[in-house]
């Protein structure tokens, strides 16, 4: 998968309107780590099931120790967390992230921006 850098313009494929990359991880470059916002784990999960740009093929997480473990988290129960995007809205942006963010979030402790976590918990709390 690409890196971006957490709240740069999203360039992955085109879109409108405008939005904002939050969560392309890879094992190169450093994320903030953390306890995330009570829920944020749940609230992507059920955001993931809505996945947008699905694309063939599947990613495998950098960031776990090894191949297996990486294969091994391609889902979240029945949740496809390898491929697709979820895109939220918040504060007049939309924000694009991996549905893998669930895992780097539920297992590698990565801190999405306190931004985009208010928009994530803030789209499930009215859905």
């Amino acid at each position: 998968m690409t890196y971006f850098p957490d709240l740069s313009p999203y360039e992955y494929t085109e879109s409108q309107p405008a939005m904002l990359n939050v969560g392309w991880l890879d094992e190169i470059h450093p994320y903030v780590t953390g306890a995330a916002p009570e829920g944020l784990v749940e609230a992507l999960a059920v955001l993931g099931t809505g996945a947008e740009n699905i694309q063939r093929g599947m990613h495998f997480c950098e960031l776990c120790p090894d191949f297996q473990t990486a294969r091994d988290n391609t889902s979240r129960g029945d949740l496809f967390i390898a491929s697709g995007e979820i895109r939220v809205a918040g504060d007049g942006v939309v924000y694009a992230s991996p549905v893998m963010i669930v895992h780097y979030v539920e297992a590698h402790a990565y801190v999405p921006p306190d931004e985009y976590c208010r928009a994530v918990m803030a789209a499930v709390m009215v859905d």
